[in-house]
């Protein structure tokens, strides 16, 4: 999809991360999707575990994160956006961890976007845990028209690097 030559520009233009937040039970193929095509673009991508160790998805899928939320804070600044692959009810007693409050309002400081599905965005109780306003988060759909949505992400991305 995109040349070698195109990915090695990206990569050496872009010091902004991209974050998929990742704890039990959250949906791995909207992480898996997320992570592997943003990657093939190029960008920076890092799957943040909210808790240690290596956690399972909501149908069984165990994933590796690649830095602890703990590590992760010292990114914040650097962060372009976040995506947060579940639903209220996974998400909801991590609110409870200051560190990811801490993560959330710190990127969203530095101007992070955050990318959430439709059950997240509808469900009052994220308010809670992201610190944007509901108009400003970024709603991805379910099903087969995830993939199209993400390389229209990948699009805005490049556009924003190209800039």
């Amino acid at each position: 999809m995109y040349k070698d030559s195109t990915v090695k520009a990206l990569m050496s233009k872009s010091s902004e991360y991209i974050f998929v937040l990742w704890a039990s039970d959250f949906e791995e193929r909207v992480a898996a999707t997320f992570v592997a095509e943003l990657r093939q673009a190029g960008l920076l991508v890092k799957v943040i575990g909210l808790t240690p160790g290596v956690l399972s998805g909501a149908h069984g899928l165990a994933l590796v994160p690649d830095l602890p939320l703990s590590k992760a804070l010292a990114l914040a600044a650097q962060i372009s956006c976040i995506i947060i692959p579940t639903t209220p009810t996974h998400l909801a007693p991590l609110k409870n961890d200051p560190r990811l409050g801490e993560l959330l309002e710190r990127a969203y400081a530095h101007g992070a976007r955050f990318v959430v599905g439709p059950p997240i965005c509808a469900d009052k109780t994220i308010t809670a845990v992201i610190p944007a306003p509901v108009e400003e988060i970024i709603l991805y759909p379910e099903g087969q028209a995830l993939s199209l949505f993400v390389q229209e992400l990948i699009g805005l991305f490049l556009e924003k690097i190209d800039s």
